[in-house]
C-alpha cells in the first residue's frame, strides 16, 4: 500500500490510487474484489471506491461493479477542474491585496512612517516596494546587505516601464565577483551611477513611499519607512545630490565595440569596462579597491589602466578624465 503518489495533485492519494491501479489492471471490480485482493476493510474499500466514482474515474453499475474510466479522458478533466479552481484563486489575490493594503495604511492622523526592525518585516516591504512600482525607483545602495539581490525584481520594473535609478557605493561590488556584477548593471538596463561612499541605504518608488536604513552596523535591521511626503521630498533630494556627484556606469545602451577598416582606435567608443574603470576613478575609488571590484589583481589593473592612459593619451587619473569627457566617454 505504500508507493508514490502522484495523483495527489488532483485529489486521489496513496491508498486511493492504489485501489484505482488495481482496478485499471482487472477492468474494474467490486467492493469484495478490492476488499480481498489487497486486504482492506470491506467499509473502507467502499469508501475508496466512492471516492473513485466520485472523482468521475470509476463508474458504477446497479450491480455493485465499479468500472474504470479511460484515464486519459478521467484525468484530464481532473485536471482541468483544479486548473479553473486555481485561476480562481489567483482572481481572488487582487482583492485579498486589496485588504492587506488597506491594512498597512495609516489610519487618518497618522505620519505615515513606522520604525521596522524584525528582518521579514523589513524583506517585506522592500519587495512590495518594487513589485509596486509604477513609474520610477531610486535606490542608494551599500553594505551590510541584509536581503539577497534582487536582479530579476529590477529586470521586472524596467520591463514594465518602470525607470530604475541607482547610485552605489563602490564597496557594494563583492570582491569575487564585482567585474561580473558590474556587467550585470548592463544587462537589467537600469540606470546606474558609482560613488566612493554613501552614508545611508534607501529605497523610493514612485516618490509617495520610501525604506532607509537606519544603521549601517553588520546584522542590524532597523529601517524607517515613510509615506510622508515632507520626509519623501528630503529622501528624494538626497538621492538627486548622490545621483549628480555619482560617475555613470555602463548602460544597456553602451556596448563594447571594436576598431575596425580605416577609422582606426580614437574613433571608437569605450568599452564597458573602460567605461566603469573611468567611472570608479571618477569616484575616487583606490586602485587596490577597484581591483577588488574586477577581481583582478593590482599588477593586471596597472596594466589596464596604462594600456587606457595610452589609448586617451594620458598619464594620470585627471588627465584620462579630461580626454574621456573631450571624447564623450564619460
Amino acid at each position: 500500500m505504500e508507493h508514490a503518489a502522484p495523483l495527489d495533485l488532483v485529489g486521489v492519494d496513496s491508498e486511493t490510487e492504489t485501489v484505482y491501479r488495481h482496478l485499471l489492471g482487472h477492468g474494474g471490480g467490486t467492493v469484495d474484489d478490492v476488499a480481498g485482493a489487497l486486504g482492506v476493510p470491506h467499509q473502507r474499500s467502499l469508501d475508496l471506491l466512492e471516492r473513485l466514482h466520485g472523482l468521475g474515474l470509476v463508474s458504477r453499475r446497479a450491480s455493485g461493479e465499479f468500472l474504470t474510466v479511460d484515464p486519459r479522458h478521467a484525468l484530464r478533466t481532473l485536471v482541468e477542474s483544479r486548473e479553473r479552481q486555481l485561476a480562481t484563486i489567483r482572481e481572488a489575490a487582487g482583492t485579498l491585496g486589496t485588504i492587506f493594503d488597506t491594512a498597512k495604511r495609516p489610519t487618518p492622523g497618522e505620519c505615515g512612517t513606522v520604525l521596522i526592525s524584525r528582518p521579514e518585516a523589513v524583506g517585506d516591504h522592500y519587495y512590495r516596494l518594487k513589485q509596486s512600482a509604477r513609474s520610477e525607483i531610486l535606490e542608494l545602495t551599500r553594505p551590510p546587505f541584509l536581503l539577497a539581490p534582487n536582479e530579476p525584481l529590477v529586470e521586472a520594473a524596467v520591463n514594465r516601464g518602470v525607470r530604475v535609478r541607482a547610485v552605489y557605493a563602490a564597496s557594494s561590488f563583492s570582491a569575487d565577483r564585482g567585474a561580473e556584477e558590474l556587467d550585470g548593471l548592463v544587462s537589467r538596463r537600469e540606470e546606474a551611477r558609482i560613488t566612493a561612499t554613501l552614508p545611508i541605504k534607501l529605497t523610493m518608488t514612485d516618490q509617495s513611499a520610501a525604506l532607509v536604513s537606519l544603521s549601517l552596523t553588520a546584522g542590524s535591521t532597523e529601517c524607517l519607512y515613510t509615506e510622508a511626503p515632507p520626509l519623501l521630498q528630503a529622501l528624494a533630494e538626497l538621492f538627486e545630490h548622490y545621483w549628480a556627484l555619482a560617475a555613470p556606469l555602463a548602460t544597456a545602451s553602451h556596448t563594447d565595440t571594436q576598431p575596425s577598416g580605416h577609422h582606426g582606435l580614437r574613433e571608437r567608443g569605450p568599452t564597458d569596462r573602460e567605461h566603469n574603470l573611468l567611472a570608479l576613478f571618477a569616484a575616487g575609488v583606490k586602485d587596490e579597491a577597484i581591483a577588488r571590484q574586477f577581481g583582478i589583481s593590482s599588477r593586471t589593473l596597472r596594466r589596464r589602466i596604462q594600456d587606457l592612459y595610452m589609448e586617451l593619451g594620458a598619464t594620470n587619473r585627471f588627465a584620462a578624465g579630461v580626454a574621456a569627457a573631450r571624447r564623450n566617454w564619460v
